[in-house]
């Protein structure tokens, strides 16, 4: 397969993370939302030991907390269809599929809003009266938020190049 004409290394950053994000949004987050019976045990497995690893009281039940389930559902009805077509549009190149660029900078922005809310969440929330799983001191604390920290910062890479891409410098006359 060649490259593209115009071939940008960060083009493929994004392509490999919403490449990655189809199989974990519709195989884990889903977890948090819906039925234990629609999964297999090996994935159900591997939702038990991301909680006991991170103690993510949000994913382990996103019906506790409507502000994460409103992500969640935003993740899996929205976000997954844009998935597949950012995935073809970045292995083209955003400068081949310009169309990519603003979609993507709404998604990041998105994001970057619900994973800081998520911060503000693990780092801020009394925890000491849930009875479910939950950080239970401030290391846990910053393990939790370091499971959300990649979808920050390629959001937050997708948003400066999105603007860059759509506000390009003007030329000097």
């Amino acid at each position: 397969m060649t490259l593209p004409e115009r071939y940008r290394v960060i083009d493929y950053v994004f392509f490999a993370y919403f490449l990655m994000q189809i199989p974990s949004t519709i195989f884990f987050d889903t977890q948090g939302v819906y039925p234990e019976s629609l999964y297999p045990s090996f994935l159900k497995s591997l939702k038990a030991h991301y909680l006991e690893t991170y103690r993510d009281p949000f994913l382990a039940n996103a019906w506790q907390h409507p502000w994460y389930l409103a992500v969640c559902l935003t993740e899996h009805f929205i976000e997954v269809p844009f998935f597949f077509w950012a995935t073809f549009a970045y292995w083209k190149g955003a400068l081949n599929k310009p169309s990519v660029v603003l979609p993507s900078l709404i998604y990041s922005v998105h994001t970057a809003t619900a994973v800081a809310s998520i911060f503000s969440m693990a780092l801020l929330e009394d925890f000491s009266g849930y009875k479910a799983l939950a950080p239970r001191n401030f290391g846990e604390r910053l393990k939790l938020c370091s499971a959300y920290a990649i979808f920050f910062i390629v959001s937050v890479v997708n948003i400066i190049d999105g603007v860059r891409l759509l506000w390009p410098k003007k030329k000097a006359e």
